[in-house]
C-alpha cells in the first residue's frame, strides 16, 4: 500500500512536470518570435469587445489578409494548412502568395485555409488561382484601464492609419503591438 502512494505520488510529479514543460516551451518559442522574428505591418480593421474570463481584447480584421493567389506550380489539395509567403514591398507589407509545402526559407507564417477558388474562362483553363485563408491570429490583449480609451479612438478614427506589427520567424507569427502612425496604440491612446 505504501509503495503504491509512493509511486502515485511520483506519477503525479512527472504528469506535472511534463504540463509545466509543455508550457514552457510554448511561452519560450513565441518569446523567441518575438526577438528574433522579421517585422511585419499589417493595416487592421479593429473592434474591441470585452470578455470577462480573457479580459480586454482588440478583435483585428486584417485588411487585404484573407486571400491571395495560389504559388506557382502548387496544385490544389484537400488540406487544411498552407503557409502563407510574406513580403514586403512599395505598397506596405503583405501576402505574395500561399503555397501548401513549408517553404524551406524566407519570411513565411502557417494559415488555415478555407477554401479555393477558381476561375476558367474560354482563354485559359485557369486564371484565377485564389486561396481564401485566415491567420492564425485574430485578437490583442490590452491592460483593463487602457482598453476602453482605445476603444474610442479606433471608433472616431478618422483619417487614422492602424496596423498590427507582427514578428514572424519560422511559419509562427506574434503580435508584436497595434501602431497608430508610427506610434504604439498604448501611447498612442494617453495622448489623446
Amino acid at each position: 500500500m505504501k509503495n503504491i502512494k509512493q509511486l502515485l505520488w511520483m506519477l503525479f510529479g512527472i504528469v506535472c512536470f511534463v504540463q509545466v514543460g509543455v508550457i514552457a516551451s510554448q511561452i519560450i518559442s513565441n518569446e523567441r518570435v518575438l526577438k528574433e522574428g522579421e517585422v511585419f505591418y499589417f493595416k487592421v480593421l479593429p473592434l474591441d469587445p470585452y470578455d470577462p474570463f480573457r479580459g480586454r481584447y482588440v478583435t483585428l480584421r486584417f485588411e487585404n489578409a484573407i486571400k491571395a493567389p495560389l504559388g506557382d506550380g502548387e496544385k490544389k489539395e484537400d488540406q487544411h494548412k498552407g503557409y502563407a509567403i510574406l513580403e514586403h514591398s512599395e505598397k506596405g507589407d503583405g501576402i505574395k502568395e500561399i503555397r501548401l509545402s513549408k517553404p524551406q526559407s524566407g519570411s513565411f507564417l502557417e494559415v488555415d485555409i478555407r477554401s479555393f477558388n477558381y476561375t476558367a474562362t474560354k482563354q485559359k483553363e485557369e486564371t484565377s488561382n485564389l486561396v481564401y485563408f485566415s491567420l492564425p491570429f485574430d485578437r490583442f490583449y490590452m491592460r483593463e484601464d487602457i482598453a476602453p480609451k482605445a476603444e474610442k479612438v479606433l471608433r472616431a478614427r478618422s483619417g487614422v492609419n492602424v496596423k498590427a506589427k507582427l514578428r514572424v520567424r519560422e511559419g509562427k507569427g506574434v503580435i508584436e503591438d497595434l501602431m497608430v502612425e508610427q506610434t504604439p496604440l498604448s501611447q498612442y491612446v494617453l495622448t489623446q
